[in-house]
């Protein structure tokens, strides 16, 4: 059964196996896979393709998934692969930085170009903390959470 655009279904991570991860194709080429990340106590969300209005609604299940349950305080969503986010896309990340801080969620998005200008473009790097590669990004939300 193929997924559709509204749905979105990974395992929940309550166990933190070592390299656990679920992967589910989404509608207009928008991928998501979720992975724990056991040295670095974190959840990791890859999400990859094109966030226009039609993929948005997945984007956003697929982003409150990665703080359902409390499984990790600690979140990288790694957009590296994303080729477009349109406004519902940073509106919903804009949403998801809200939702982590009233949760005491540490997260760090890591982006490229495609993902990082748009962000920049419109003031989200002042509640978003950034960063261009994914290992940036463990580096920064280990710093993040002690400080």
């Amino acid at each position: 059964m193929k997924p559709s655009r509204t749905s979105f279904h990974v395992t929940p991570l309550t166990a933190r196996p070592t390299g656990h991860r679920t992967q589910d194709t989404l509608d207009r080429g928008l991928r998501v896979a979720v992975e724990f990340a056991p040295d670095a106590d974190a959840t990791v969300g890859r999400i990859s393709g094109d966030i226009d209005v039609l993929a948005a609604p997945s984007f956003a299940l697929a982003l409150a998934h990665l703080t359902d349950g409390g499984s990790s305080s600690r979140i990288i969503v790694d957009m590296t692969a994303v080729d477009f986010v349109g406004t519902s896309g940073l509106s919903i990340l804009s949403e998801f930085a809200e939702s982590a801080r009233r949760q005491h969620i540490t997260w760090v998005l890591a982006g490229n170009r495609a993902v990082l200008r748009p962000v920049e473009a419109i003031g989200l790097d002042a509640v978003i903390p950034t960063c261009r590669t994914v290992r940036d990004a463990f580096d920064r939300v280990g710093k993040i959470a002690h400080s």
